[in-house]
């Protein structure tokens, strides 16, 4: 095979297009059929069924694609809404797309998990002649890096790609392994990268940096799907609290556990009237404050009339659905822990209570994938009860409906950092800083990197020095914006970083530093930051009418 290149590809800007012989190409159309069928067959034995809106974002995907600039495309869809079916409806379109030539062994689904039940669990949903390039965290550095090494027009398609996302981690590792770190490379080799998360934390704003080489897509689910947010409005989660409550010193446990775990029981005892007996899921700490919450349930649940099981790496349970699926003779308590992560599907019929642990300082993303996210899908049950903590829940809503563009948003998880009020990518694989071929300019990963800032308007200056008091004062940004005085002609004139004139600005001249985000606050180092945390400026939208004046304040 060789390369067929135009003047624009000769200087990388674009996935170079490879050429096929004439026997190479009908390989590749006689592997597409065999494929195509088995994914006819996956929807005739119900294992992998493709729905409309997977269709659609299907479609998407593959219209991306069709832009050569475009290497990276991160599809956000959330918890159980059917990311798998989306893959499958992605190589389907792909392939059925006559422009499209790629041969099947160069597609590959990968993720950061290290869970086996993830990896079964995708290869079953998969046509056959992609199961045997599912690969997760474990076989990444040597099996997966292998199998591409020296590879050309490559379709990588990522789960979960939160996971082990951070420089260092195995996501990273990999990438600079398999020469994934260069933008020319993945330009000159066809390399197409389709990331697939309920949660992207730091990797969507990273990814973004990207400039006209990644582009995000927002996943709408099909009719019947229930988010954690339905659930929420639905009177259907609560906020979760404390179940140990074991003090090491005393070695007592708090009585307030006990009332924690009474709210649970009315929950149950409701059931009882109209239900018959459910299983409830309930996520401990490790070690041996498990068996400590345990027995605090023991002192509140007589073991006459409810059962107990654990449910972690050591107990004889080695697939929990196993269980799920049959209906228990009474109420039954699974306890684990580190187990039903993001990727698990449920069998949700008989699941009542499901109640995350409690935690001080609760991760974001942890949360959103945790129990209640595993209580999402088009199959809920209508009566389970997910205790859990409500603001993280309410954070991603508004993380979603704002197409994950509010970086004022405190989202905490282990790729994100929240600063000034601003939120942002922190060390993920996505940072094109970490990758060759990005230039300062397009990419703004340099030293004179310049974060996008908070801009508040006010008609009435006061109402500028107000706002600064309630919200930056306190923050230790100063003292605040002092009023100028008004020139003979009644405007207020400034200057800016930019020309270091005194002059009347106006709305056309700032919005082009508001679209742009440049304001000025350049540099990285603490000191640079410390000494452009905000400024004020007077904006008219008519340069000849005092009256048409504006306030801006923007901070860092």
């Amino acid at each position: 095979m060789d390369y067929i290149t135009n003047v624009s590809e000769q200087f990388n800007t674009k996935r170079v297009r490879l050429h096929y012989n004439l026997r190479e190409q009908d390989i590749m159309k006689n592997d597409k059929q065999i494929i195509l069928l088995q994914l006819d067959n996956l929807r005739l034995k119900g294992k992998s069924v493709i729905f409309k809106n997977q269709e659609m974002i299907a479609s998407n995907i593959v219209c991306n694609f069709k832009n050569r600039k475009i290497i990276n495309i991160m599809v956000v869809s959330k918890t159980q809404s059917g990311k798998t079916g989306s893959m499958c409806a992605t190589i389907k379109q792909y392939l059925e797309d006559t422009s499209n030539l790629i041969p099947i062994e160069n597609i590959y689904i990968i993720t950061g998990l290290s869970s086996c039940e993830w990896k079964e669990q995708t290869k079953e949903r998969m046509p056959e002649s992609i199961q045997s390039r599912v690969f997760h965290r474990c076989e990444l550095p040597n099996t997966f890096v292998d199998e591409i090494k020296n590879k050309k027009n490559i379709l990588i398609i990522m789960d979960e790609i939160q996971v082990a996302a951070k420089k260092g981690q195995t996501i990273y590792k990999t990438f600079k392994i398999a020469n994934l770190l260069d933008k020319t490379k993945l330009y000159e080799n066809d390399i197409k990268i389709l990331e697939y998360t309920a949660t992207p934390d730091g990797t969507i704003y990273d990814l973004m940096k990207w400039g006209d080489a990644s582009s995000k897509i927002l996943a709408i689910a099909g009719d019947g799907y229930i988010s954690s947010y339905k659930l929420l409005q639905m009177g259907r989660v609560k906020q979760y609290k404390e179940l140990c409550g074991y003090d090491k010193e005393t070695g007592e446990v708090d009585e307030e556990i006990f009332e924690n775990i009474k709210e649970i029981k009315n929950d149950i005892d409701k059931y009882d009237k109209y239900i018959n007996p459910l299983y409830h899921i309930i996520r401990t700490k490790n070690g041996p404050d498990q068996d400590l919450t345990i027995q605090n349930f023991r002192k509140i649940f007589n073991t006459e009339n409810y059962e107990f099981i654990k449910y972690d790496r050591e107990s004889e349970i080695e697939d929990i659905n196993k269980t799920l699926v049959l209906q228990p003779e009474k109420h039954t308590f699974i306890f684990i822990k580190e187990m039903l992560r993001c990727a698990k599907t449920l069998k949700k019929t008989y699941i009542g209570i499901l109640y995350d642990r409690y935690s001080k300082n609760p991760d974001d993303t942890t949360i959103n994938q945790g129990l209640v996210g595993r209580d999402t899908g088009y199959d809920n049950n209508g009566i389970s009860i997910s205790y859990t903590n409500i603001d993280s829940i309410e954070k991603y809503e508004k993380l979603w409906e704002s197409n994950f563009e509010d970086k004022t948003i405190s989202w905490n998880s282990k790729t994100t950092k929240y600063t000034n009020g601003i939120l942002s990518g922190k060390d993920t694989f996505n940072d094109p800083k970490d990758y060759d071929g990005f230039s300062e300019t397009s990419e703004e990963s340099k030293e004179d990197i310049e974060e996008p800032q908070p801009i508040i308007k006010r008609k009435i200056f006061v109402e500028i020095k107000k706002w600064f008091n309630d919200n930056l004062k306190i923050k230790g940004y100063g003292n605040g914006p002092k009023q100028k005085t008004k020139d003979n002609d009644g405007f207020y004139r400034c200057i800016t970083q930019f020309d270091k004139e005194e002059k009347i600005r106006t709305n056309a001249e700032f919005e082009i530093y508001e679209k742009n985000k440049k304001w000025g606050f350049r540099g990285n180092t603490l000191k640079s930051k410390e000494k452009n945390k905000y400024r004020v400026y007077p904006v008219y939208s008519n340069e000849t009418d005092a009256n048409s004046l504006e306030w801006w304040l923007i901070y860092y």
